[in-house]
Parts: C-alpha cells; structure tokens; sequence
C-alpha cells in the first residue's frame, strides 16, 4: 500500500503555496515601491518644468520691453553683418568696431534671426535674447535629472532645479544682457547628461552631437572633450565610437564652410584673449599688488596653461569617480572662470547650474552672491533700479563697492572649485535614489 502522505524530498519538489503568496506580495510591494518613487520624482519634474517655463516667459517679457546692454549693439552690426556677406563671409569682413568672434552655429543663428525679423516676429535686440532663455528651460530641469541621479536625493535635486530655474542671474543674462552664453551651457549639460542617464550608442551620438552644439556657439567647452570622452570610453567603446562619429559629423557639416575664411576666422575666434578691461579674478589680483608681470603672463601663455589644467582635473576625477561625469564637468567650468585672465558679466552664467553637481550649498551660496553682483553692476551701467533698466551702458567698475562685490563673488566661486577637488580626495560609490531604481541608477551613472 502506497503512502498518501509524501517523503520529505517529495514534499521539497512541491510548490509551497505559502511562500508563493509571499512572493507575490513582495514582487506586489515592490512595484508599488518603484511606482510611488517614479510618480514623486515625476511630479517633482514637473514643478521644476513648471517654474523654468514662467520664469522665462517673464525673461521673453523682459527682452520684449528692453533694449539690453551693449552687447545688443554689437548683435545688430552682427546681423547686418550676415545680411551683407553672410553667416562665413562675416568673418573676412570689416565691421569697424565690433569684431565677430562667434563659432559658426551662431553665425547661421543670425541668419534665422534675421529671417524672423523680416516676417515680423520682432526686432534683433528682443530676438537674440530669446535662445538663451528658452534654453534655460532645459538646463534646469537636465539639472535636476543630473543631481537625482548623482546626489541620489530628489528633494536636493528639486531645490537645484528650482533655483537654477528661477536664478536672478540666469534672469538677468538671458532675460536682458543679450547674449549666447547660456545656449553653450545648455548644449554642453545636456551632453553630460545624454551620456549618463542611458547606456545606448544612440544616446552617445546625441551626447556627442550636443556636445559639438555647444562649442559651435562658444569655445569653452572645447576644454571638456577629454572627459566627456573618457565618459564615453569608460561604458564601452562602441559608445566611444558614437560620441566621437556624431560630433565630428556635426562639427564637419556646421565647420568645414569656414575653411575657404580660416586665417580671419582664427584670428578673430581662435585668437580672442577677451576684452582690454580685465576686472577679475587673478589679473586684478596681479594689478592690485603692482606685478604687471603676473598679469600679462596670465593673459598670455598662462591662459592656456589654465585651459589644460581645466581639461586635465576633470579626467582625474572621472578616474576616480566614475559616476561624477556631472561633478567633473561643473568643476572645469567653475574653475576655468575662476583663473580665466578674460572676464565678462555674462560669464557668470558658465559654472553656475553646473555648480550644482558639485555640492548644493557651495552652489546655492554662489548663486545668491553672484545675484547680488548681477545686480548692483547692471544697477549702475542702468543708472536705475531693475525695475527700471532698459539700455545698459557697460562702463569699467567705478567704485570700491563693485570691486568688493567682485572679489566676494570670486571668492564664492572658488569655493565650488575647492569642493569639486575634495572629491578627489576619495573614490565614490554609485548613490541610491528612491526615486530612481537601483538597476536604472548604474546605468545612468556608470
């Protein structure tokens, strides 16, 4: 007679009903989890969406009421400038007082202003301000992605995105000052970001494109092609491959016109060294202790002596964190602004939303000392309040309080750089986000 009852092998080889209903309501639980956290990092996407869009809406208001700074000036010579020899011929021509420096992505950016302002979409002055503030639309929220999956905490994520979205300087800047500063930054975020967030060779030809973008509008970030490809490299190198096929596509097709114009178009681009009026950083330093040497050395060979310890320190610290892409980017920035011998007000705009990746309070204080800065210097070239600035005239700083105001600003900077190198001190591990799953965190940060 044959048991009914099984052998404790036999009843081992049977599903246990049991533990089958605790998976269930674990693998049930789990996803509950994974829903809640992207539906919280979802709306907290939203806000920053949300506040970036008004802000700039209230910038486009501000460009369509005002005349800017003299920069605008120069933007309508520029524009004159591709209506008479066009967006390559610009660079071989006589403008008089303004010379043309501008990669050629923005000479064919003139080229639409110009089509927009023949069929009454507006004046240049209020035109070439409206790329720099719709791009500060995505900068803010490609900010609030990059510090999620960096820092691993979507409430300091929101906050950054938050006060990068509502920053009185990026207001002012691209609200008001005229220029393409923050378009370059834009690009050059939305790179880091295209090679963090996935692992596709499609993202790494975007990232590459973008990247590309960015140095077509201003050559800063030439300076970040080693780590953003070492970025690449490091996640396989077929993504390599696609970073580096998509941007030289891309810098082939918008750069290879300007050859037939390339000793005037070196000369005027490759060769700017900036303003005469040098206000910042070390050269004042060097001014103010009477070492003329210093000065024109920085000005000089020392500048690019700058640009590869800029280029280098990034790699270093990608090397020895892997997942800070982000942090190593906003390092470069913050500190090629902060030993650059050249200075302009927009060039605050550089390291500011990058700063972020770095560390959230350094930012944060840069932020609002740099806004205070912003403000007293457009105060003056206005000579008016804010709300009542329409034609800035920009005159060399006139006053001890403008100078304290630039030093405590560069001071402030410099603490973004000091935090960025701390992070050298130590490799670091991949953060966990509970707005992010586990899987998805390696995979946008490796």
């Amino acid at each position: 007679m044959v048991a009914t009852t099984g052998t404790p092998a036999a009843q081992g080889s049977r599903p246990d009903p049991d533990a089958d209903d605790g998976d269930a309501e674990q693998s049930a639980a789990g996803t509950d989890s994974r829903r809640a956290r992207l539906s919280r990092a979802g709306a907290a996407r939203s806000i920053v969406l949300v506040v970036a869009v008004v802000t700039t809406v209230l910038k486009i208001l501000v460009a369509a009421n005002t005349y800017g700074t003299n920069d605008v000036g120069y933007w309508l010579i520029f524009t004159q400038g591709v209506r008479d020899y066009g967006p390559i011929g610009i660079y071989g021509a006589d403008l008089g007082r303004a010379l043309y420096n501008h990669p050629p992505l923005t000479s064919y950016l003139l080229v639409v202003v110009n089509w927009l302002v023949d069929h009454g979409a507006g004046g240049v002055p209020f035109l070439i301000r409206v790329p720099a503030s719709l791009a500060d639309v995505v900068t803010a929220v490609v900010v609030f992605e990059l510090v999620r999956r960096w820092r691993g905490r979507l409430a300091e994520a929101t906050a950054a995105g938050l006060l990068v979205a509502a920053s009185p300087v990026l207001f002012v800047i691209s609200g008001f000052h005229g220029n393409t500063d923050p378009v370059f930054v834009m690009f050059t975020l939305l790179s880091v970001y295209l090679l963090t967030a996935h692992r596709s060779t499609l993202t790494a030809a975007l990232a590459g494109m973008a990247y590309a973008a960015a140095v077509s509008v201003k050559l800063v970030p030439v300076m970040l092609l080693p780590v953003l490809l070492f970025a690449a490299l490091r996640s396989g190198w077929r993504r390599a491959v696609a970073f580096l096929a998509a941007s030289g596509a891309f810098m082939l097709v918008v750069w290879a016109p300007v050859l037939p114009k390339w000793h005037e178009f070196s000369e005027k681009v490759l060769g700017y060294e900036g303003i005469r009026v040098r206000e910042w950083g070390l050269v004042q330093f060097a001014k103010w202790l009477e070492f003329p040497e210093v000065a024109e050395f920085l000005i000089g060979p020392g500048r690019f002596i700058a640009l590869l310890v800029c280029a280098a320190l990034p790699v270093l610290l990608l090397w020895r964190r892997p997942e800070a892409l982000g942090a190593a980017v906003a390092l470069a920035l913050a500190l090629f602004l902060l030993v650059s011998p050249a200075y302009g007000m927009q060039y605050l705009v550089w390291p500011l939303a990058a700063a972020y990746l770095v560390n959230f309070w350094a930012a944060t204080v840069f932020n609002v000392v740099a806004t205070g800065f912003v403000v007293t210097v457009y105060d003056r070239w206005n000579s008016a309040y804010p709300w009542n600035w329409n034609v800035a005239k920009a005159v060399p700083f006139d006053s001890p309080r403008l100078f304290f105001m630039a030093v405590v600003t560069w001071q402030a900077l410099a603490a973004v750089v000091i935090a960025g190198l701390w992070l050298l001190r130590r490799p670091g591990a991949v953060a966990s986000d509970d707005s992010v799953a586990p899987a998805d965190s390696r995979n946008a940060l490796s």
